[in-house]
């Protein structure tokens, strides 16, 4: 049998013969998976024996990893907003620039005072849920819907609802974007598709559902499409929140001014300092005239 340390080294060593710039990091979270170690637990143990069969089965999670699998996948696992949640190849793997569109959502809603009214708003394209679950646990008064075209990734929603048991509160329909919804929405929540297919890196492209990543020619179609629902299913007052890519803001900012004319707009940076997040205040009714 070898050490837990010898099979961390095997690991790396594979990891980094593909280029995996998070080698050690992934074959300790691998380890730390299978085992149910903590980061404290692992490195007291490290030259502690391990069984044949631990051993085989750590080193087919780093083979899948070698060929490119997403930790994430591999162990079903991904810490979103300090909350542990499941996801699996039926949903896209939350990423951190989604917590920031959050937290700019949760500050402009204690700016407005909507925190504890009975208000509804709706995740639009839930995937894995996060945002829908992370606004349950946050604005227990809100109605929160939680749309998504595809019904596999509703199933995931679910369970993470479930999880964290506040499946009763929201509302998961499946349809396209806003079509489902049975009553108009205060605010809208979003992280669309927003990339150009042909850009997105390979291994994310290969493993993750391409739904949840294609924006069509120019990452603006979704936008598009979901405002121009937003403008006659959003009550007034009300408030749209978009995770955008890096380089559309001008863009969003435009779709938002034709839908709602006259409304307010801020953009927010990401940790990297780049366009991620475009908050619409619309204040009162706006018609758009063109």
């Amino acid at each position: 049998m070898k050490r837990a340390k010898e099979l961390l080294v095997q690991a790396v060593e594979t990891l980094l013969a593909v280029r995996d710039d998070t080698a050690q990091l992934d074959a300790e979270v691998l380890m730390m998976f299978l085992q149910g170690y903590g980061r404290a637990q692992l490195y007291s143990r490290l030259d502690e024996p391990v069984d044949d069969e631990t051993a085989r089965r750590f080193l087919e999670l780093v083979a899948r990893r070698a060929q490119g699998e997403p930790i994430a996948y591999i162990t079903s696992h991904r810490e979103f907003m300090a909350l542990d949640f499941y996801v699996d190849r039926r949903v896209l793997i939350p990423r951190p620039e989604t917590e920031l569109l959050l937290e700019y959502t949760a500050q402009k809603m204690r700016d407005k005072g909507w925190t504890g009214e009975e208000i509804a708003l709706v995740d639009v394209g839930t995937g894995s849920g996060v945002i829908a679950v992370y606004l349950a646990l946050r604005f227990p008064h809100a109605r929160v819907y939680a749309t998504d075209i595809s019904p596999e990734a509703l199933d995931v929603a679910r369970m993470n609802a479930r999880r964290f048991e506040v499946e009763d509160r929201i509302n998961f329909l499946q349809g396209n974007l806003m079509d489902p919804l049975p009553e108009p929405i205060k605010i809208l929540v979003s992280n669309p598709p927003y990339t150009i297919l042909a850009q997105v890196e390979p291994n994310v492209a290969r493993y993750e559902p391409n739904v949840a990543l294609d924006g069509g020619p120019k990452g603006l179609a979704i936008y598009r499409e979901l405002l121009g629902q937003a403008r006659s299913r959003l009550s007034r007052p009300g408030m749209i929140a978009l995770e955008i890519g890096s380089e559309q803001a001008t863009d969003v900012s435009n779709l938002g001014r034709f839908f709602f004319p006259g409304c307010q707009i801020d953009v927010y940076k990401d940790y990297a300092g780049l366009d991620r997040v475009v908050i619409l205040d619309i204040a009162e009714e706006t018609t758009n005239l063109a």
